[in-house]
C-alpha cells in the first residue's frame, strides 16, 4: 500500500480486528474513524503513522484510558 493517498480517496482496512474508514483530505491529511468505535478519531499526514495510531488509539479504548479523565460517577 501506498504511504501517501490520493486527495479526496477513501478505503477500508482492518486494525486489532476493527473496520476502519480511512478518509484522504484535499491537503492530503489522513483522517481515520471507526464505526464500532465512535470516540475513535486519528489524523496523520501518512498511512503508516495512521495505522501507528490507530493501533495506539484502539488499545486506549479497550483499557479505558479514553475518557478517564472524567470524574467518578460521571460516565
Amino acid at each position: 500500500m501506498a504511504d501517501i493517498l490520493e486527495p479526496g480517496s477513501e478505503l477500508s482496512l482492518t486494525v486489532r480486528g476493527y473496520e476502519v474508514i480511512v478518509r484522504t483530505a484535499p491537503d492530503g491529511t489522513l483522517s481515520i474513524t471507526c464505526p464500532d468505535l465512535p470516540q475513535l478519531s486519528v489524523s496523520s499526514p501518512t498511512v503508516t503513522e495512521a495505522i501507528a495510531r490507530t493501533e495506539d488509539a484502539i488499545d486506549a479504548i479497550m483499557t479505558g484510558r479514553v475518557g478517564s479523565h472524567l470524574p467518578k460517577g460521571a460516565a
